[in-house]
């Protein structure tokens, strides 16, 4: 028997083995929802991993501004802010909110969660963003002025960031396995290995939200066993995991629904700019004539999803189409390699990690792309924890394949110490400018040269923008069509009537 199928079939007997009590699918007020990776903390402020986010952010925990389903920016926790120079943002919290723990949330507790997140001890994952902050001024328990140091463009837009979110400081010790907020759900419990539970938060400050009673994010990694999942009725919804090639199976049974759209996840072939060959910009222009992301987006996605030719995603309102700019050419990328001094082409390592399905068969297709021009990729798995180790933490690697799903992460090219390792001052220098340009039109143009350098220096191989397959069970409504933000948000999500 197929080795797939045998897993599919374990994992749907160990959902069933796993319960634990739960309550069966598709239960008025209740949802169960497959979620591909187990977090490895609930706290936001500790962790980038969208595994957490995507359980937290929005439901369990809020920032002072939201980005909603449309990519807008919109009062959340904040009814209102306002600044005259965009350098002074003062933020008019909501009244009567409370968190999970029944205190009110007021202005002194803003400031701490900023406080603290730029305090280097903490190590926050997004401190950089908030550098440009100077001071934090209380002016009364719902009033809060942030005095920049320097105007920031993107202010707002980082206040609205995960690692933005409000939090209780007397729970800061036990955050990582149980997070309070503000959100529409509190947590309950989490079952290591199998489940995060969330239940309704009676006192939310959205009059009428959430709809559901409780949320269990059920953890199922292999894309058979979600299939398998989801036709057993163990879970109403997968959000992301699911495999492609069921998405034409589920869409032709009449009791389920799919949802296709976009995101702001960048599917990526990173290349090690600190180690040799890629320290070369002609080896590394080299790789991205030498990979036909055609068949990278087929053989991975069955041709669902975006072609990319940069960082910025067609979500972003500074998003220019140049995934033709360096399109495949074998011919141009083996000259590339000879005038680099490697004209039989070179040996390398590509690490993914078998948690996320879409790398293993990306890597397959890059394989077997590259050896066309010589260059002999050696596809090791590891797992995701030393993914995050070895690759991420300490770039101990040639080349490894990653989506990124952070909104704006263009950021992260500025960053020499970012896993990339991809130092160029004159990007530097762009992205410094374009965080203080706040016309429009002048910052966009910025970013079109932003995107136009990406391009001509080739720190990695964009791939494609990894869509947005999500697969409910018919009746289930309310839930994001595209995906601008990082989470999952289930505040307006329900049970349409029965008929």
């Amino acid at each position: 028997m197929n080795r797939r199928i045998v897993v599919a079939m374990l994992c749907a007997v160990l959902l069933l083995a796993g319960a634990g009590g739960e309550t069966p699918a598709q239960s008025p007020g209740r949802l169960i929802v497959q979620s591909q990776t187990e977090p490895p903390g609930l706290d936001m402020t500790a962790t980038p991993a969208t595994a957490t986010s995507g359980i937290v952010f929005y439901n369990v925990q809020e920032s002072l501004v939201k980005v909603d389903r449309h990519g807008k920016l919109v009062p959340s926790l904040a009814e209102r802010w306002h600044t005259a120079d965009n350098r002074n943002y003062t933020f008019f919290l909501k009244k009567g909110v409370r968190f999970h723990n029944g205190r009110e949330m007021k202005a002194a507790d803003v400031k701490y969660c900023f406080e603290r997140a730029l305090n280097p001890e903490t190590k926050h994952p997004y401190a950089k963003d908030y550098e440009a902050i100077g001071d934090i001024i209380v002016k009364d328990d719902y009033t809060v002025t942030f005095a920049l140091k320097t105007v920031n463009a993107n202010f707002l837009q980082n206040v609205a960031r995960a690692g933005a979110s409000i939090y209780p400081r007397e729970t800061v010790d036990t955050m990582k396995s149980h997070p309070v907020g503000t959100g529409p759900f509190r947590f309950e419990e989490w079952v290591r290995g199998d489940r995060v539970v969330l239940v309704k938060n009676g006192d939310y400050h959205v009059k009428g939200l959430p709809k559901l009673e409780r949320v269990t994010f059920r953890f199922v990694t292999d894309p058979n066993a979600v299939l398998a999942a989801l036709k057993a009725g163990d879970v109403d919804a997968s959000l992301f995991g699911l495999g492609p090639e069921h998405v034409q199976d589920l869409q032709k049974d009449a009791r389920f629904q799919v949802i296709t759209g976009d995101t702001t996840n960048d599917v990526i072939l990173a290349m090690n700019n600190s180690r040799k060959p890629y320290g070369d910009v002609r080896v590394r222009r080299a790789m991205t004539y030498g990979v036909n992301k055609a068949d990278v987006l087929k053989g991975a996605m069955f041709g669902m999803g975006k072609i990319l030719g940069t960082n910025v995603d067609p979500l972003n309102p500074y998003y220019v189409d140049l995934s033709k700019a360096m399109g495949y050419d074998p011919a141009r990328a083996k000259k590339l390699l000879a005038e680099a001094g490697y004209p039989n082409g070179f040996d390398t390592v590509l690490k993914v990690s078998p948690q996320y399905d879409y790398t293993v068969r990306s890597g397959q297709v890059v394989a077997d792309s590259l050896k066309k021009i010589g260059v002999n990729v050696k596809i090791e798995q590891i797992e995701w924890g030393q993914w995050i180790a070895r690759v991420f933490r300490e770039a101990d690697y040639d080349l490894t394949i990653i989506g990124h799903a952070e909104a704006w992460d263009i950021k992260n090219y500025a960053n020499a110490k970012y896993y990339y390792r991809y130092d160029s001052a004159k990007f530097q220098d762009l992205f410094n400018k374009s965080e203080v340009t706040v016309d429009d039109k002048a910052r966009r143009e910025i970013y079109v040269d932003m995107q136009k350098l990406l391009v001509e220096d080739a720190p990695v191989v964009w791939l494609f923008m990894h869509p947005r397959l999500a697969v409910t069970k018919k009746g289930l409504q309310g839930l994001w069509k595209d995906l601008p933000a990082s989470a999952n948000d289930l505040s307006e999500v329900s049970w349409a009537p029965a008929k």
